[in-house]
């Protein structure tokens, strides 16, 4: 919800607190959108995102983003990589090292439901990201909350839980949500946002739909049931690693942003393993760059292998020869001649950039 609408929905209310605490979102959501048009990076990430499972309760089609050239489904069951989850030790260390590092957030969600890590390990994991200074945020699809786990989370003191619903109905959610259950999710969505009033929290939730071919129709009936819920509604758009899925309307297409890619200088991504991979678009570590087990983040993110990765990735346009070969299915980032925008310009910004690249 953008920072007008939310603002005029509490002076509507007559609801002076959530005037007062939109206010106090200010000065980041400015500093967001700053960082939108600042043409370089950040010198190291403020974010790190780590897996705590890579096991789903759902088999959702278009999961595996970044594998559509490289395998015929991309469906969760299909992740080759092995399942596990990740070691309470190891979550310890990687949050005592973000905090050296200078990480500002960390999102509990990779690959997978991080929903189905032992629920007092995650309870523990909030309190201590939070207890370490970092914004804690997580994505799930829902299904595993129950009133006392959603008031646990609530109490955590967890920041950010984003809903993954991709549908409206149950005929339409499970083709998108395979296996899961629509007036269950509905249910639970309901009942955290009144979990959040009774505890007067400031855990900001939001019900994200993915607009797809088969759901797009009921974008405005979802609209109405997160108002009757109580949940601000965010509307993302596909990446498209099945192209039968993308939807009609092109206001709800995604819009690639040209080559060079910012974004391994905004997070690092943490296998349950320990593994550090560049992009959440590695899902089979095609570019493993060091192991928490055995090395700081610091130490990770001044390594050979991560200077190289991104000397790489920032040269794309420059030597596309050395283009990581991960980066040649990206959902987000697409060479200039695609966008339509002069590939000598784009090749000039990219050579003026290089000397604040590291």
């Amino acid at each position: 919800m953008s920072f007008i609408t939310e603002f005029n929905q509490h002076v509507q209310d007559k609801n002076l607190e959530g005037v007062v605490d939109t206010l106090k979102t200010l000065p980041e959501r400015v500093t967001v959108k700053l960082n939108e048009y600042n043409p370089l990076p950040p010198t190291k990430p403020a974010r790190i995102c780590i897996e705590l499972t890579n096991r789903c309760n759902l088999n959702c089609p278009f999961c595996l983003v970044g594998q559509q050239n490289l395998q015929e489904s991309v469906a969760h069951d299909d992740l080759n990589r092995e399942a596990g989850g990740m070691d309470m030790d190891l979550c310890r260390k990687i949050i005592a090292d973000a905090k050296k590092f200078g990480i500002k957030e960390i999102l509990l969600t990779f690959q997978g439901e991080p929903l189905m890590f032992k629920r007092q390990n995650f309870i523990e994991l909030v309190k201590l990201s939070k207890a370490n200074g970092l914004k804690t945020i997580v994505f799930t699809n829902g299904l595993l909350l129950d009133p006392v786990f959603s008031r646990a989370i609530v109490k955590a003191g967890l920041d950010v839980m984003r809903f993954s619903v991709d549908g409206a109905t149950q005929e339409i959610y499970e083709l998108n949500r395979v296996g899961g259950k629509f007036e269950k999710v509905r249910t639970n969505m309901k009942d955290m946002v009144q979990i959040v009033k009774e505890e007067k929290s400031k855990l900001q939730l939001i019900w994200q739909f993915i607009a797809l071919k088969n759901n797009e129709h009921q974008i405005e009936f979802a609209e109405k049931i997160a108002e009757e819920i109580g949940i601000p509604f965010l509307i993302k758009t596909f990446a498209e690693s099945i192209p039968a899925l993308v939807p009609e309307n092109p206001a709800y297409h995604r819009k690639y942003l040209s080559k060079t890619c910012h974004d391994i200088y905004k997070s690092i991504w943490v296998y349950w393993n320990g593994d550090v991979v560049p992009c959440c678009y590695d899902l089979d570590g095609k570019e493993i760059l060091g192991n928490i087990n055995q090395n700081t983040i610091e130490e990770i993110w001044d390594g050979e292998k991560y200077k190289n990765l991104r000397k790489r990735v920032n040269e794309a346009l420059i030597h596309p020869e050395n283009e990581p070969e991960l980066c040649k299915g990206c959902l987000k980032y697409a060479p200039p001649e695609k966008l339509g925008i002069d590939p000598a310009a784009a090749k000039l910004k990219s050579y003026l950039q290089q000397p604040f690249l590291k």
